[in-house]
């Protein structure tokens, strides 16, 4: 009976446990397909979101953004998120912890959308607004009808201002209580950034305060000026030693040539030693700060930031050790093949081409080794080489061999330099690092107009914009001023609408023509000015006109021409005459040229601008022709493109070669778009007059030179149409009638041609068109015209 009982009590317990586990398996099931049935349904509300679609997947579309607007694009996340986490073995309470938490979130969301949008309408009763409500999130304009829930009554019962406060306030505790964390720890963030531009300040500080590095004399020793380095090119090269001293001479055969290998190695390493980079201050996205000279004479003008520069490439380049000492060793043994002794005495690695620094020996004539240029290429397997003999100031040849491995030079890294700071003329440019690594920062003041010619993809345009980028991170609009001439029209375009400019930039080379006569005159009152107050020069003017309240200083005006070729073919007479003017006399008027060409043929850079013109910058040509063109020697045609320039300085005794530095095109529109919407452009009206009336003059006599491209087709009065429109900004047949005293067909006629030249808005209804150009629009538009 009692083995009976047990047996009965054991079946009741198995019968139990398994209901039980039947009962779990259930639950889970459950848990799964409801999971299944969530995970579908957040992407397909994804899907409803991103695609309008048609017919009824158009009207769940709208009734989604009707209920929830921006908040559609967390509410389907949130259901994919809730569905993984309830697959899975977390307790079912945690899951609808999250559930209420993320609903808490889209809620508030939502009702700062309602808040921010201003979505709240106007409406005549509940069911009016409700429908409001709904079209405004239909369109974006709210937070949806969730965001209402929340956002009236905050809107109602505290007013715009005081909602906006308690929704930030209530997200911001929200966000803090949903991720767990402290006070102190958001101020711990908060104050990593402001360690960090600490260090980097102190960091800079440290680096202002090192002493140069030279790369041509390395102390090997105390007393021991240079580090000469002798390969041993052959065992007959000395003198056939005494019978006695032969064995000392083998004893130290050995040492000796150890030493020289290990000299040759000290030299391979300082030549791998880049100049340190300034360090670059890491900033938030939101932060902006430049370290640049502050100047307190212009407060409207705000000095771009170096944060709009891209940053240049960190860590340690490529080893190029083998390649340099290898270079070397088949430098000396080529040489030495066609009986010329040398030795290898530097050697300098720069962004693109290393320099080795060779001493012939004595009786060797330098024209032995430049004719050499062609084998010792064809030796070291290199595109080509170019010799330098002697370099300047030293007793060597120097022969530059193009690096494997390029290093860009990016224009935040010349901008963000000591160097560039620490220049105290407003008129510093950078323009790249020469062949030791070293920042060349170039003084348009003391050059002071410059040449720069070079072929199409050589690096010209970039190069002209490093120069205004330059002029825009140093100088105020009060301090310099920029004339741009723009004939290929693609350019400097861009440029178009900052405050340094005086005029739009000028794409006509008949009025080019017209703005180098304005140039002139401006000169000469320049001069005129100078001697009724004694002075000699601007710089000396502007001290005068500072402790005088009589007299107002005057800018520095740089003259930018990118394509002079285009203007020698419009009008070669008066633009020659104009320049060579500009070039004797302008210096001391505080007026500057830079002249670009992509053709230096003796038609276009003549003999009299180029007399006149000291300075050049030559980048790669395709012959030794075009070379003595711009430098007066060759070189110019051994350059590898891309940036690489020959900078001929007047003063220089020889050309210094440069990588120059590289700015996009894209950093460049940023910088224009910052200093655009801080400041904006003023253009003087008296030197538009001017530049149009010489333009006049000088196409009056080829009147078939014309294109038509003014308003001889069109009616008389839209040119002044166009001005009270602009100046107004309204539009509409009854304005232009009371304004101009025209019948009203005529007005119409006119406002249909504004809207077809795109200068007004289509007719919306009764609402006034709208205007969509600007004053300083259309004072670039008629710039850029030509007048008939």
């Amino acid at each position: 009976m009692a083995g009976k009982t047990a047996g009965t009590k054991s079946k009741n317990k198995t019968v139990r446990n398994t209901g039980k586990s039947a009962k779990t398996d259930n639950t889970r099931n459950k848990r799964q397909f409801w999971a299944i049935i969530g995970f579908v349904s957040g992407l397909l509300i994804l899907a409803l979101a991103i695609f309008p679609g048609e017919s009824v997947w158009r009207f769940f579309h709208n009734v989604l953004y009707g209920l929830f607007s921006f908040g559609v694009f967390l509410l389907a996340p949130a259901i994919v998120y809730l569905s993984v986490l309830a697959s899975t073995e977390r307790p079912i309470g945690a899951v609808k912890n999250k559930i209420w938490q993320l609903g808490l979130l889209l809620l508030m969301l939502c009702g700062a959308l309602h808040i921010f949008l201003k979505g709240q309408p106007d409406g005549n009763n509940f069911i009016d607004t409700v429908a409001l409500i709904f079209e405004q999130g239909v369109d974006l304009k709210n937070g949806g009808l969730l965001g209402a829930v929340l956002g009236t009554p905050l809107l109602l019962g505290c007013g715009e201002l005081g909602a906006k406060i308690i929704i930030i306030l209530a997200i911001f505790t929200f966000v803090m209580i949903l991720t767990g964390t402290t006070i102190a720890g958001v101020l711990r963030t908060a104050s990593k950034p402001v360690r960090k531009l600490q260090e980097n300040y102190q960091a800079r500080i440290d680096h202002n305060r090192k002493e140069a590095r030279f790369d041509i004399d390395v102390d090997l020793g105390p007393r021991s000026a240079k580090r000469v380095v002798d390969i041993p090119l052959s065992d007959q090269d000395a003198a056939p030693a005494k019978p006695e001293e032969k064995k000392a001479d083998n004893e130290k055969a050995e040492p000796d040539a150890s030493k020289n290998k290990s000299e040759l190695e000290m030299l391979v390493k300082k030549a791998q030693q880049t100049p340190d980079l300034p360090p670059v201050l890491q900033t938030d996205s939101n932060n902006q700060m430049r370290l640049s000279t502050e100047n307190l004479n212009d407060d409207n003008y705000v000095y771009p930031p170096v944060s709009l520069l891209k940053m240049p490439k960190s860590g340690a380049g490529v080893d190029t050790s083998e390649e340099l000492k290898a270079n070397a060793a088949r430098l000396v043994d080529t040489l030495k093949s066609f009986g010329v002794q040398t030795r290898i005495i530097d050697i300098s690695r720069g962004p693109t081409v290393t320099r080795y620094e060779l001493q012939p020996s004595a009786g060797v004539k330098i024209s032995r080794i430049t004719g050499l240029a062609d084998d010792i290429a064809l030796n070291l397997a290199a595109a080509g080489v170019r010799i330098e003999a002697p370099i300047p100031n030293k007793a060597a040849v120097g022969i530059e061999v193009p690096n494997k491995q390029v290093d860009i030079v990016t224009m935040r890294e010349i901008i963000d330099s000591p160097e560039f700071e620490n220049s105290k003329s407003k008129l510093s440019v950078a323009l790249g690092r020469d062949i030791s690594g070293n920042v060349t920062i170039a003084n348009l003041a003391k050059m002071p107009h410059m040449l720069i010619a070079g072929a199409t993809g050589s690096g010209k345009s970039v190069c002209i914009n490093s120069i205004i980028v330059s002029l825009l991170y140093k100088a105020t609009p009060k301090e310099v001023k920029l004339l741009m001439v723009d004939p290929k029209v693609v350019e400097l375009g861009v440029y178009n609408g900052i405050p340094h400019l005086l005029v739009p930039v000028v794409t006509d080379p008949r009025k080019a023509a017209g703005a180098l006569s304005w140039a002139v005159t401006e000169m000469l009152n320049r001069y005129k000015i100078f001697a009724d107050n004694n002075v000699r020069d601007l710089d000396g003017y502007n001290e005068m006109a500072r402790i005088s309240d009589e007299l107002e200083t005057l800018p520095q005006i740089v003259i930018i021409i990118d394509e002079l070729a285009d203007l020698m073919m419009a009008a070669p007479n008066e633009v020659e005459d104009a320049i060579c003017r500009l070039a004797q006399m302008a210096r001391a008027a505080g007026m500057h040229l830079v002249i670009a060409t992509q053709r230096p043929s003796v038609d276009v850079i003549t003999g009299v601008i180029k007399a006149n013109i000291p300075s050049r910058i030559a980048f790669a040509v395709s012959s030794q022709v075009d070379s003595r063109t711009i430098l007066d020697g060759g070189g110019a045609e051994k350059l590898l493109g891309r940036g690489d320039m020959l900078f001929y300085p007047v003063g220089m005794p020889k050309p210094v070669r440069i990588q120059g530095c590289f700015v996009s095109d894209k950093e460049v529109e940023q910088i224009v778009q910052f200093v655009k919407h801080k400041d904006t452009a003023s253009y003087d009206e008296q030197v538009i007059s001017e530049i149009e009336k010489n333009a006049v003059k000088e196409t009056k006599p080829g009147k078939a030179e014309h294109d038509g491209g003014g308003f001889d087709d069109e009616d008389e009065m839209l040119p002044a149409a166009i001005e009270c429109v602009v100046e107004s900004g309204q539009a509409s047949t009854s304005f232009l009638q009371r304004k101009l005293r025209l019948g009203y067909a005529r007005a119409a006629r006119i406002i249909d041609e504004l809207e077809a030249q795109g200068i007004i808005g289509p007719m919306d209804g009764s609402k006034p068109r709208q205007v969509l150009m600007t004053r300083q629009q259309w004072i670039e538009r008629n710039m850029n015209q030509n007048n008939e």
